[in-house]
């Protein structure tokens, strides 16, 4: 079953501040993905990113990082100049690199949003204060907007949790949205 992510990460790593080339010289590439790649911004900087963290995972996990990048490229490839599926694509690298311990600009940009917005939320829970409370709120309800904008979503079905109840969705846990209805 393939997992399919909304494409708003991208939106998070194309901002001017992250704008950047990709990881191969545009004016070598030769294959359709690469060449859609080098026509797109974001799919630009969304491919430095997968690079950089690559590279950095590969420092302590060689294996683990190859044992991403290899069908990830080909998964990249096999979309030739659709820029969707490659978008998809880069997505879902950059997080399994993520996931196995690269760490990176846009990866930190998250961490720090979703602990603003526990931060958040622990006070429009937890405040009496007629100000504080509602100021809280209103900045969780923000920062969660934004989260999802860049394709996290909050919770997931933890079917493998032994103390998992069927309507039980676990809070306050930053995942990857997933749509079931998305897939093939």
């Amino acid at each position: 079953m393939k997992a399919v992510l909304i494409p708003g990460l991208a939106l998070l790593l194309a901002g001017p501040v992250w704008a950047q080339e990709p990881s191969f010289a545009c004016s070598e590439a030769a294959t359709p993905d690469e060449l859609t790649i080098c026509d797109s911004p974001d799919l630009s900087t969304l491919e430095a990113a997968g690079a950089e963290a690559f590279a950095q995972l590969s420092l302590d996990q060689e294996a683990a990082a190859k044992a991403i990048a290899r069908p990830a490229l080909q998964a990249r490839h096999d979309c030739g100049s659709d820029a969707a599926c490659i978008e998809d694509v880069l997505m879902q690298a950059l997080y399994s690199y993520w996931r196995a311990g690269a760490a990176s600009d846009q990866a930190l940009e998250m961490d720090d949003m979703i602990a603003n917005w526990e931060a958040a939320s622990a006070t429009c829970r937890g405040s009496s204060d007629p100000v504080a409370g509602p100021q809280a709120c209103s900045t969780r309800n923000i920062l969660t907007v934004n989260l999802h904008d860049i394709g996290l979503c909050e919770g997931a079905y933890a079917l493998d949790d032994p103390n998992f109840a069927m309507s039980t969705l676990l809070r306050e846990h930053w995942v990857p949205c997933y749509y079931p209805e998305l897939h093939d």
